[in-house]
């Protein structure tokens, strides 16, 4: 999640927010008072896609590290749309939008809406992978990362930090390839140096050279035909926004690093390195209990979705509550909890 740094500027905000009043009273405030400067009450306090793109930075501000599956420090395992964190959430969102804070066409409106918005100067707080991606213009250090902010709840915030392992179900050699052996030495080529390289960075001498290859200290390029840099990546490896086979080392990128990556990483260890949580393992359910897991999910995942724009736009009142979780545990909440506390378990007894 990103501040607009033009609109922090414009309203002299010196400090970002730390609790959730205050982030709510810093969006108030972009609503009221016209930070954009072209005497419209056009801003746009808060915006998302379905709000896929913040619920796991906003769960954080209740405590809560994994929008499905997390376990507490005393290892019981938890399904988060049914915990209090979660309503707390819903609260806090349903009150932005109720006051106009959270863009109304966040259920509606597509990714490339939502970026023209931002380019239009309009948005004070969003989520993209950079902030510029968003509000155009080069890199920059102008447009701050958020802060995640505290609740009332205890122990808030917290932040779900990436596995970083990423070995299960990033590829699968099925029955009818006809040269496993093959598609296995490309998959372990993946894994050294150079696979990992061409993977991360696209092969030598268009995006990128060496300066020493022995020290593996590399330089940029020009972008062919003057292009964002990381876009045009995306166009040549499968290794951009998704999960691909292979390792992630300092010395892929050795020499690479811009005042700008240094600066996204001084953010990153600011900010949510010292609330990260472990993320919930890679833990394996056995056939029956995947089997059962999936059939249940498939109707959960689609009423917790639905029942989550319903609390957020008033359609279904907070009041609700009790009711909605007693639905959620009759169409087997508990047992999703229950099915990965044991494969949490022996995950544990293994470690």
């Amino acid at each position: 999640m990103w501040y607009n740094g033009k609109f922090l500027k414009a309203l002299h905000m010196t400090e970002l927010p730390k609790t959730t009043e205050e982030l709510y009273a810093y969006l108030k405030r972009v609503k009221d008072e016209d930070p954009n400067g072209n005497g419209k009450k056009d801003e746009i306090p808060l915006t998302s896609v379905k709000l896929d793109d913040l619920r796991m930075y906003f769960l954080g501000f209740w405590g809560i590290y994994d929008e499905v599956i997390y376990a507490d420090k005393d290892g019981k395992v938890h399904y988060t749309p049914e915990e209090e964190g979660y309503k707390g959430y819903l609260t806090f969102m349903n009150r932005l939008w109720k006051e106009d804070l959270l863009d109304h066409e966040t259920f509606s409106q597509t990714p490339e809406q939502k970026k023209a918005k931002g380019q239009n100067n309009q948005i004070a707080l969003f989520n993209d992978y950079y902030p510029y991606f968003t509000l155009g213009g080069d890199p920059s250090e102008d447009n701050p990362l958020m802060t995640p902010v505290k609740s009332e709840v205890a122990g808030s915030p917290v932040y779900g930090k990436h596995p970083g392992i990423s070995a299960n179900g990033t590829f699968a050699i099925t029955s009818k390839n006809p040269a496993p052996e093959a598609t296995m030495r490309w998959i372990d080529y993946q894994y050294g140096y150079e696979g990992a390289t061409l993977f991360s960075q696209g092969p030598e001498g268009l995006l990128w050279k060496y300066k020493n290859k022995d020290t593996h200290e590399k330089e940029w390029l020009p972008v062919p035909g003057g292009k964002e840099r990381d876009q045009f990546r995306g166009t040549l490896t499968p290794n951009y926004g998704i999960l691909t086979p292979g390792m992630n080392s300092a010395e892929l990128s050795k020499g690479l690093k811009t005042d700008f990556d240094r600066w996204i990483d001084k953010e990153t260890a600011d900010k949510l390195a010292p609330i990260g949580k472990a993320p919930f393992p890679n833990v394996y359910l056995t056939k029956d209990e995947q089997s059962e897991a999936t059939t249940l999910l498939s109707d959960l995942n689609t009423y917790v979705q639905q029942m989550e724009a319903k609390f957020v736009t008033g359609q279904e009142p907070l009041t609700n509550w009790d009711k909605y979780v007693a639905q959620i545990k009759k169409m087997g909440g508990d047992r999703i909890a229950s099915l990965y506390q044991g494969a949490y378990d022996r995950w544990n007894g293994k470690k």
